[in-house]
């Protein structure tokens, strides 16, 4: 096992490993380092240093603060982790970790896990993306609320956009919490229409539980 503490730099979540700046990013597919080899628990693990035009550099600018890694879910499938936001505290682990919660089971789409949100008693299917500092749904669903605002928000493909944002009652289990909800371009609208989800959900969710997260089994446990 191997712990580290996180900082939850604008709802990003950021550990420091040795020379390293690792941004943790469930919702990203493959890790980006900056050369092709990262090594991290005492392992060497293949990365992409250009993944479709993204480079560490051009991420770290988006973010607004330098990383050396954005870890994906390729790596992160290796382990089981432990996301305590709370407590701001993070577990990698081979081996089970002891956590008192409810196991749910999850699916994925190219590695990024998939969830079951309730809004309105309505079942909606959700990427779980860690990167995500705002949750997204498609305006179909948001179009029922008030608007709070709007904010600006980036995806490393398309770079920083604006969008409209909705705090919206979600249910998870038998738990509901208030989640900030914005609205995707149309190119991101696309990809989860691929993934056959209807939104995205990010730090309002791992705010609101701490969570183990076992990307190779397909099952998530967590607790109030």
């Amino acid at each position: 096992m191997k712990r580290f503490q996180i900082t939850l730099f604008k709802g990003h979540p950021i550990i420091n490993d040795g020379k390293n700046i690792i941004f943790i990013d469930t919702g990203a597919p493959s890790t980006i380092h900056v050369s092709d080899r990262l090594t991290f628990y005492s392992e060497s693990f293949v990365c992409e240093t250009n993944y479709m035009g993204l480079t560490v550099s051009k991420i770290s600018e988006m973010l607004g603060t330098e990383i050396t890694t954005l870890l994906g879910s390729d790596v992160i499938s290796n382990f089981k982790i432990l996301f305590d936001y709370k407590n701001k505290i993070i577990e990698f682990s081979k081996e089970a970790i002891n956590f008192d919660g409810t196991e749910v089971d999850i699916s994925n789409f190219m590695g990024i896990p998939i969830i079951e949100l309730k809004i309105d008693n309505q079942k909606l299917k959700f990427f779980l993306d860690t990167g995500a500092k705002i949750s997204y749904l498609s305006d179909s669903v948001t179009s029922k609320f008030e608007s709070i605002g709007i904010d600006e928000d980036f995806y490393p493909v398309i770079g920083k956009f604006q969008t409209q944002c909705f705090e919206i009652p979600t249910v998870f289990g038998d738990h509901e919490f208030i989640v900030k909800y914005g609205n995707l371009p149309m190119l991101l609208q696309m990809t989860l229409m691929l993934g056959e989800t209807d939104g995205i959900v990010g730090f309002d969710f791992f705010n609101n539980f701490n969570v183990v997260l076992d990307l190779k089994n397909n099952k998530l446990k967590y607790a109030k």
